[in-house]
Formats: C-alpha cells, structure tokens, sequence
C-alpha cells in the first residue's frame, strides 16, 4: 500500500536578522594593529624663472587601529538563542533536516574563510548521537550579502564539496549558510550530531587560536510506530455458502516509543488469501473519518472483490484506528489450510525522500522493513491470536473454518440362537465416518448416537455393552484403538465421554478422514425361531457449525436362527432299495402293499462358520407310535430289505449314502445322534415303512 509524507515544523530560516548577528550566539573573534602612516610634504618653485631649492614640510604621523573580527552564528530557534548549537530538531530516518547559520565578517579588513562538515560533535547535556549524515547527499546552499544586505552570490554545493569550500567577504558582509542534512542509518530514537566550521585566514596567518570558529548541528530521529492487531469473530461453515465471519483490524501509532510522532496519510491494506472473498454484504466500516474501498487484489485468482484498502488515515501518537469488514468462503477457490489460513494486514506510510515504510503482520513479509526506520525490538509479530504487548507488536489469529462432514453407515444384519448364552450373544456394529476436516467428538454434544430397539422383546441389547473401535487411518497394518461409551440420561452415547480400554491412549476425538465402528452386544431369550428385531442407530451431530447433509441412522436386523428340520416323504411301490424316488412335503396317495420312504433333513440356518454356533449331539428323532397299527419299519433285516441311514448330505435335496450316525429302530422310534452340525451344514435320515395289506394292522 501506499503512504503519505508525516508532517514535521521545520523553523524558519533567518530568525535573527543579519544587522543582529553580533547580538545573538555569536562565536567572535578579534585582533587588532597598529600600523602608521607618517606624511611629509614636498614642493618646488622658481624665482624669476630660475628654479629654487625643494622645500619639504614637516612630517605628520597618522596612527591607524586595524581590526579583524568574525562571527560564527547558530540560528535555528531551539529554545536557545545564546549557545552555538542547533539541537533538537526533528527528522525522520534517512530523512532530511535543515541546519541554519550566518557568517559574517564584521572586522574592517576583508578576509577568506575556508569551510568544514564533520560528523559528531560534542553538545554538553545532550546526546552525543548515534546517527551520521550523508555527506555526498546532502545539499549546502550559502548566500553572501553585501554590507547593506543585498544579495550578491549564491552557492550550492554538497555536504563534501563543502568540505574546504572558501569565500572571500569584505567588511560587514555576511553569508547565510543553510545545510539540508540527510540522515543516514538512523532509526526512531536515534540522534546525530554535525559540525560546522569557519577558518579565518587573517587569524591562521596572525593567531591560530582564534582561527576556527565551530556550530554543532544536532537531531532527534522520529518515527511513527504501528501496533497492528488483526481480529476474526467467529468460525466459518465452509458447508454453507452463506457463512460470514467479520475481520477486526486495528491500527495504533504506539505512544509507548518516546520518539513516535504523529503519522499523515497511512494506507492500510488487506489482501485476503485464496479461498476467501469480501461477503456479498462486506459492510466496510473505518474510523477517524478515513476512506475504506474493496478490491480485487487478493491471493485469489476469480473475479470476487477479495482485498479492502484503507486512505487518508492520519494518526498522532496514542491515537488508534478500527478496520471492519466480513469475509465468506470464495466457492471457486480451494481454502487450502482451513484451520491455519492466517490473514494479514499491512500498513505503509510514505517519508521525504522517496521513501515508504512497511509494517505487516506477517514476520515472513520480505518486504517488511521496520528496522530502516526503528529499532528492531520496537517491532514483532505474533501469528496465533495471542496478546503481543510489545512496542510495535502487531499480532494476528489463524481463521477457524470448519469444514464437517459425519455420517453413519455399514449396517449389519446378524443371526442369534432363540437363547443366547454369554458366549453366544451376536455384536451389531455401525460405522460413524468423519470424512470432513475437523476433529469430530473431542468435545461435549458434538457426536452422539443413540440405540433403539425394536418391538422383539426376546432378543435385546445388553446394557453397558457399548464399544467404540476407532481406526484413525484406514490403515490396516495400524491397530485400532478401543473404547467404552455409557449411556447419559438422555440416552444418548456422547464420543467425548469415551474412555479407554485394553491399554488405549486417551480419547481426543476422531481425526479428518477417521471412522469408529460402534459395537453392542445382543441377546436372546426364548426368542421364536425365524423371528427378527430391527435395532435403529441413529446419528445425532452437534457443536459449532454442525453438518446438515450425511446419513443420520442406520438400521440392524437380528434373525433368530437355530436347527431347521424338514420331513419329506416319497412313493415307493416296488418297495425296492434301489427305486428312483421324488421326495415331497405334499399328501402322497398309496395303497396297502406300498412303501413309504420318510427323510428327515436337519439343517443348521447360521450363515457363517462360527465354532459358536456349530450344533453338537442333534438327536434326530421319528417316533412309530403314530403308525404302528398301519405299517411296519423296514431294515436292512426285514423283507423286504431297506437300510436305516442318517449321515451328512451336501444339501437340502441329498440323501444319505450310509449309516454314519448309527441310526436304528428301537422299537418306538427311529433315531440317531449326528455328532457337529456346523453352519450352512445338512444331516439327513432315511427310514422305510411297508403299508399294511388290506389295511390290517400286520404286514
């Protein structure tokens, strides 16, 4: 940005009038001589024509007093007209300061003077100064007035052309001398002495010791130092376009350096990073009646006004100016640093000579140089929000944007016996995944679920079975972390309430791109073979700037599952071992003489190999009290011949090709024991009955 000069009182020139500079801090000196002029008169005359002897007078003795005096005359007004010395006055760094001085020859001989600028200079009381002028910069205007005051040259030279610079003045003339000093290396509270000095020749050639006459020029390096303050009011929504937070900027000209002094013409400039753009309403405000205008030369590379510029600020020290303005996420740009986008602030401030001043917040500015125009510890800048109370300290905080997106999904469907054990309970499982960029369930109300079950009161969720499992790369090489969640009064799971188990690290919360698969046990009790219970988990974000969009709630489903068993039965009317048979769960129509061939399937109806749920000792059981009077088992003994079998089958329609289970007819029922029936596994036994003939009760 750009700046404007400050504006310092410079005194005038000539305050003390040329007839008065013998009056007022003179440095004179004198000398004086008595010469003599002896006369004698001569003449010569005739008589009658003929020459006479010369006549010569008597002598006569004028004695003449020849005076050299002059006079070294330090003339800006510094409160103290009666010393040699121009001090205190201001200037700015590498600026320019005018020191103002008359010479003047007020003896009654003329006399040449020969110039000299030196650094330093001794001023009792004062400061001997830390600072130097540039010689080769500087410009030396002397003007020489005839004794009645008219103007008779004009000289300018450089401050190191004037070294032994010589002019010749007659009696009471005088020279103005004004020297436009520039500073060099000088910084706010710095101060730098010059000297001037004249050397009569008249006393170099008759006493040296009142040769040289002396000014000390003397300035005070002041400089206005910004406090600079750079506030954000709230957090942005990146998942809402219309979001807004409003940046605070103030700018103060620290009275706290005792060299500060008053600024004129600040520029204060804001260009936004990329990602962000002035609000569609910026309501731009600045204070101390400045002028406030938006922009397009932020970071950004769209066509949204992202950057404001602040003009004709002026302020003294002590006084402070506020900067406002909202800011909304730029939807065609990338915010590439959500939570460490920091937004700086920059002053300038334009010096005589060319130069301008570079105050940011910003410590990796390359452009910023507070250290040409004040010391260095008078300027430091903190980037985290914190209070910077040093001199100068300019301080700024990262934008807190919060980008969330939570959802819930992987919902599970499980199988459970009709009665669970502890051993035999099923975990449901939902998986809440962050794929925004915000740590999701550190702090209360954040992330919650809830549980809620069915109308199936046979099968429930165990109380205080909760886990969470939480995976915070995705990395299967990286193991996860577990933890226990309790329901709170409300019912509801709050992840910032987790806590450790086997040995997990404190909770902190879920990281972007993180999941945490919940865990609940259910149980069944007496539970309906083939009945179901739907188990809802669902979702509930809170917090600051919460997601409206995601899956909210998933639902779970528990199958009661167990041993199914299935009889079939099929027509054989050859009664022959070896017939071609179609078995069915249909009526079939016989007649007295024929075979029936009965088939018992049992099934075991959990899907996966869980050595939890394999089935042992499965008695499979088919009484004959209900057709003893009507027909007669067959075996591998009767006539005719039919094997008993029970052994595992490949499937539903397979029927066994031995005895492997030992099954038999005891007289009351045929049975047998099939020793494991693991899951998605078939046992089936096949027994055949002759129908009685004619319907009697014996074969």
């Amino acid at each position: 940005m750009k700046t404007r000069l400050f504006q310092y009182s410079v005194l005038a020139a000539g305050i003390v009038t040329a007839l008065g500079v013998t009056s007022a801090n003179a440095a004179k000196s004198t000398a004086d001589s008595t010469p003599t002029i002896d006369n004698i008169a001569t003449a010569t005359y005739s008589i009658a024509g003929v020459a006479q002897n010369p006549v010569q007078s008597n002598k006569v003795t004028v004695n003449i007093t020849q005076s050299a005096a002059f006079s070294l005359v330090a003339k800006n007004d510094d409160g103290d007209l009666t010393d040699d010395y121009n001090k205190g006055l201001t200037v700015t760094p590498k600026g320019v300061v005018t020191f103002n001085h008359t010479l003047t020859n007020s003896g009654n001989i003329k006399d040449t003077y020969t110039f000299d600028l030196t650094q330093g200079g001794n001023i009792p009381g004062s400061p001997q100064g830390s600072g130097s002028y540039d010689l080769d910069k500087t410009s030396v205007t002397y003007i020489i007035y005839n004794a009645d005051g008219t103007q008779k040259s004009t000289t300018t030279v450089t401050g190191t052309q004037f070294k032994n610079q010589t002019i010749i003045l007659n009696p009471n003339e005088y020279a103005d001398i004004s020297v436009a000093a520039v500073t060099s290396g000088n910084v706010g509270g710095d101060t730098q002495n010059l000297t001037l000095s004249a050397v009569s020749k008249h006393f170099a050639e008759s006493d040296t010791t009142k040769a040289t006459l002396t000014n000390i020029d003397n300035s005070t390096t002041k400089a206005p130092v910004f406090k600079i303050t750079s506030k954000v009011s709230s957090t942005l929504n990146l998942n809402d376009p219309t979001s807004k937070v409003t940046y605070t900027i103030t700018v103060r000209n620290d009275e706290r350096a005792a060299y500060t002094t008053t600024a004129n013409n600040i520029v204060v400039f804001d260009n936004l990073p990329a990602g962000l753009r002035l609000a569609d309403q910026p309501n731009l405000s600045v204070s101390n009646n400045a002028t406030i205008t938006a922009g397009t030369n932020g970071a950004g590379t769209g066509s949204a006004q992202d950057s404001v510029r602040v003009t004709l600020l002026n302020l003294a020290p002590g006084q402070e100016a506020t900067i406002t303005f909202d800011v909304q996420k730029d939807q065609s740009e990338t915010l590439t640093n959500p939570k460490s986008t920091v937004n700086h602030a920059v002053v300038t401030l334009d010096f005589p000579g060319g130069q301008s001043l570079y105050d940011t917040t910003d410590p990796s500015d390359t452009n910023q140089n507070t250290s040409n125009f004040y010391p260095s510890t008078d300027d430091s800048e903190v980037i985290d929000g914190s209070v910077n109370n040093a001199i100068g300290g300019d301080s700024t905080q990262p934008l807190t944007a919060n980008q969330r997106a939570v959802s819930i999904e992987s919902p599970t469907s499980k199988e459970i016996p009709t009665t669970t054990t502890a051993g035999t309970q099923i975990t449901q499982t939902a998986v809440i995944k962050n794929t925004g960029k915000e740590i999701e369930g550190d702090q209360p109300g954040e992330v919650k679920f809830t549980i809620t079950e069915g109308a199936n009161d046979k099968v429930t969720q165990v109380d205080g079975s909760v886990l969470i499992v939480y995976d915070a790369d995705n990395d299967p090489a990286t193991p996860n972390a577990t933890y226990k969640v309790t329901k709170d009064g409300n019912g509801d799971y709050d992840l910032s309430t987790a806590t450790p188990v086997n040995g997990a690290p404190a909770w902190t919360g879920m990281a972007p791109n993180s999941s945490v698969t919940i865990q609940y046990q259910v149980s069944s009790t007496g539970a309906a073979l083939g009945s179901t219970e739907t188990t809802t988990v669902t979702l509930v974000v809170g917090g600051q700037d919460a997601p409206a969009v995601g899956d909210r709630s998933v639902q779970n489903t528990t199958t009661v599952k167990g041993l199914g068993l299935v009889k079939e039965q099929a027509l054989n009317t050859s009664c022959s071992a070896t017939a071609s048979l179609t078995f069915t769960q249909s009526p079939v129509a016989a007649k007295p003489g024929d075979c029936i061939v009965y088939k018992i399937t049992a099934f075991n109806q959990f899907a996966s190999a869980d050595s939890r749920f394999n089935f042992d000792n499965v008695l499979i059981n088919d009484t004959t009290d209900r057709f003893n009077n009507k027909a007669m088992v067959l075996s591998s003994g009767t006539t005719p011949a039919y094997a008993i079998k029970l052994d595992d089958v490949a499937n539903a329609t397979a029927v066994p090709t031995t005895n492997k289970y030992n099954a038999t007819n005891d007289g009351t029922a045929v049975s047998g024991t099939v020793t494991t029936l693991g899951p998605q596994k078939y046992a089936a036994m096949v027994f055949a009955v002759k129908i009685n003939p004619d319907g009697s009760t014996t074969p």
